[in-house]
């Protein structure tokens, strides 16, 4: 007792202190009306987002729709995910809508952008203003009488259940029922109308949706194109292998690529050729499922309508080099020449979709559609330097020839006879 009486002060002033700095620093409580979390679980453990009721799928143009966003392992890249779109159902009773809505019955599988992380990130961890009590006789005032617009949402470990109702307050706020809870959430709209704008437009642009990771790509350009460039013809038929190798430098590692078996073609001139096919991005993409990557290309060409007379200017896939296993491929892909037009009877995902003239057609595993007017001529550029390369090398070898030539005839002239 002595030693606490001798310090009871001390100890006084450091628990007020405690006290005071716990008070400045605890967060005040959030307030009716304030956004705040409803809940919060971490959005690897969302499985599965099942959506079924209205979707816009123009400008005041709506259909009945149902769909999935499944999660996916990404088996590149662990930390992020990919998530694959599965429509189960699609619908509408607007005869100006029937054609359309025929159209697009043909996608019912294909991979998600960008946007697919924030909406996962958006029911991972909701968002409300205000809980209700639900009073069922006022179901039709808030628009979940029937839960005509249902969402759930299956975790790793639990699932759950809401009824989308009326937009509130300007269309900036909606009414959702937690069926489980049998709350009523004033929540902010842009959550559901992400989930309920049309679905399609959220489709990867990129050619596969693992992300940029393919360090080997490999291409066979065709006549005529490979015409245009015979040293490059001569050398390689046609065929090419890009390989990114990682090398040391004096600022430390830095990726590396050539073409294999042909080290006179300029390592920058070999990056600048395979970086445009990691970064292709369809801009009008057809209404056509993904494909298995086990399908063979000439599987995902044939399904394109085309016939066998009609030549990719440039064909190939993009892999990912595994030491110890077979290499990985993320896409195979089919690339055609400005003027090559698709069949008519493959219709595009989005209305009114601007092709030009040189635009570019391709077709990969994934995606398939047509490219901007300015793809085709950097392609070119860059096997034009690539050309010039082993015009150099060529020029440069005949050179060092003359000279070995005119070295060794001195020696012989020098020789004692």
């Amino acid at each position: 007792m002595t030693s606490i009486s001798r310090y009871r002060n001390l100890l006084l002033f450091s628990g007020a202190t405690i006290v005071l700095m716990l008070a400045f620093f605890w967060p005040e409580p959030k307030k009716p009306g304030e956004l705040q979390k409803y809940y919060s679980i971490a959005p690897q453990q969302l499985r599965a987002i099942e959506y079924s009721g209205t979707m816009q799928l123009a400008e005041k143009k709506i259909v009945d729709a149902a769909y999935t966003i499944n999660r996916e392992d990404n088996p590149l890249k662990q930390k992020e995910s990919l998530y694959r779109i599965e429509v189960r159902s699609l619908s509408t009773q607007d005869p100006t809508l029937a054609a359309r809505v025929a159209e697009l019955k043909n996608l019912k599988n294909f991979y998600g952008g960008a946007l697919m992380r924030t909406i996962v990130q958006d029911w991972a961890a909701i968002d409300y203003y205000y809980i209700l009590p639900h009073e069922p006789a006022r179901d039709a005032e808030y628009g979940i009488s029937g839960c005509t617009n249902k969402l759930s949402l299956t975790f790793k470990a639990t699932k759950k259940e809401f009824c989308i109702g009326n937009a509130t307050q300007g269309d900036t706020r909606r009414y959702i029922l937690d069926r489980e809870k049998d709350r009523l959430l004033i929540a902010p709209d842009f959550t559901v109308r992400r989930l309920s704008n049309n679905i399609f437009a959220q489709r990867e642009q990129a050619l596969h949706p693992y992300g940029d990771a393919g360090n080997i790509i490999d291409l066979r350009i065709e006549a005529p194109l490979i015409n245009n460039y015979p040293l490059l013809y001569q050398k390689t038929n046609g065929v090419l292998r890009l390989r990114m190798l990682v090398k040391d430098d004096e600022k430390g590692k830095m990726n590396v690529w050539h073409v294999d078996k042909i080290l006179s073609i300029k390592p920058s001139h070999a990056a600048e050729l395979a970086n445009i096919f990691n970064a292709l991005r369809v801009n009008a993409t057809f209404a056509s499922d993904a494909t298995a990557r086990e399908v063979p290309l000439a599987e995902v060409i044939k399904k394109g309508g085309f016939l066998p007379d009609i030549t990719p200017a440039l064909s190939g896939g993009i892999y990912l080099k595994r030491t110890d296993e077979q290499d990985f491929l993320l896409t195979g892909f089919a690339f055609y020449q400005p003027g090559v037009k698709a069949p008519n009877t493959i219709p595009f995902q989005l209305d009114r979709q601007n092709v030009r003239p040189l635009d570019s057609l391709v077709m990969s595993h994934f995606n398939a559609g047509y490219l901007t007017a300015d793809v085709y001529p950097r392609l070119a550029g860059v096997l034009v330097k690539i050309e010039t390369d082993l015009l150099e090398a060529q020029k440069k070898g005949a050179q060092e020839k003359i000279e070995r030539e005119k070295k060794e005839a001195a020696q012989v002239q020098e020789r004692p006879r």
